[in-house]
């Protein structure tokens, strides 16, 4: 067996049937750069470009403008739903070309992962409360409450006196839903600048983060393009999420 065979039995393996055929044109169509430096196919079929993503509540502008970046460079997109330190390993080992966006401090462990500046989305790490219960700081320090979180939220409040229960949840899209039905009452929680918190919610801020697009360093001589379109979409993205801010 050759090596693109084997890459597609891989992908198969790692990301499903529907990912693994996408991947598949990627590695049978060549590619050319034009004058301008864009990717550009050969034949009827553009490159692909796999991006992992965390699938949560208003992650769908960031993925939009992604996108639009690697549709405009000659690739056609796919977005594939994975748990966040999943997503990392999966950039790193090369079976996806990038991750939708990464707490800095953690991607930047990977040996193999670029991360794209500016940042995409600037983020605030807070303390979600569910109606009804206590809503402080000082929850965190009582070993009577139990608190939702994650690896990479972890490493951003080291100095916090965490004596909550911990519960570490990777997949975060029914994290709300936990604190609804008072299976926990208490979650980190990401908000961006729309500072949008979910119905019935409140919420202490924590930390201010950024989060940057995160890319396997096999694209590294894309780094120059992919970094002026991220420059100049991330002021037209601000004024979007601005303008919607309720």
């Amino acid at each position: 067996m050759n090596g693109k065979p084997l890459q597609t039995l891989l992908l198969i393996l790692s990301l499903g049937f529907s990912q693994a055929l996408a991947s598949f044109y990627a590695l049978a169509q060549p590619v050319r750069n034009n004058e301008q430096g864009t990717l550009e196919p050969t034949d009827s079929f553009s490159k692909q470009f796999l991006i992992t993503f965390v699938d949560y509540p208003g992650a769908k502008p960031y993925l939009d403008v992604l996108s639009e970046i690697y549709t405009e460079l000659g690739f056609a997109v796919h977005k594939v739903p994975a748990p966040a330190l999943r997503g990392l390993q999966l950039v790193n080992e090369g079976k996806v070309d990038a991750d939708a966006h990464r707490l800095g401090r953690v991607a930047a462990r990977f040996e193999n992962v670029m991360l794209i500046k500016p940042e995409l989305v600037r983020a605030t790490l807070v303390l979600l409360c569910r109606s009804g219960v206590e809503c402080n700081r000082n929850v965190l320090s009582n070993k009577e409450n139990l608190l939702l979180t994650n690896e990479r939220s972890l490493m951003y409040l080291e100095d916090f006196d965490i004596q909550a229960r911990v519960i570490k949840k990777e997949i975060i899209i029914n994290t709300v839903d936990m604190l609804r039905t008072k299976r926990a009452d208490y979650a980190t929680f990401m908000i961006d600048e729309r500072q949008l918190v979910p119905p019935g919610m409140h919420y202490v801020k924590l930390r201010s983060i950024f989060l940057y697009h995160t890319v396997n360093k096999k694209h590294a001589h894309l780094l120059p393009q992919i970094e002026e379109k991220m420059r100049i979409k991330r002021l037209q993205l601000n004024e979007i999420l601005l303008s919607s801010k309720s």
